[in-house]
């Protein structure tokens, strides 16, 4: 048999994969055959499945949230910091 059979056997994944992997797979991040046992699992697991719904809903409502917004004061204050921080020596190790 070749690869691209559709008779090849996915290695299964546990549900705790799919819980760490769900972010990489919703961003479209893992390799194919990663995406093939994500996409079995989440076929054959009411779990898993609602749980990457959630996860990819909450994505969505969190990215029509509008960005934060600096106080112009804040900014400058941030910026005198980061500078003095860049001036001092490194730590001694």
């Amino acid at each position: 048999m070749t690869d691209d059979s559709p008779d090849r056997v996915v290695p299964e994944i546990t549900c705790r994969q799919v819980t760490e992997s769900t972010s990489a797979y919703l961003d479209e991040r893992l390799d194919d055959a990663s995406t093939s046992r994500m996409a079995l699992h989440l076929a054959t697991c009411a779990g898993c499945e609602a749980y990457a719904t959630q996860i990819a809903s909450v994505r969505q409502l969190l990215g029509g949230l509008p960005g934060p917004t600096a106080e112009p004061a804040n900014l400058e204050r941030l910026r005198r910091a980061f500078s003095l921080q860049q001036k001092r020596p490194p730590p001694a190790i």
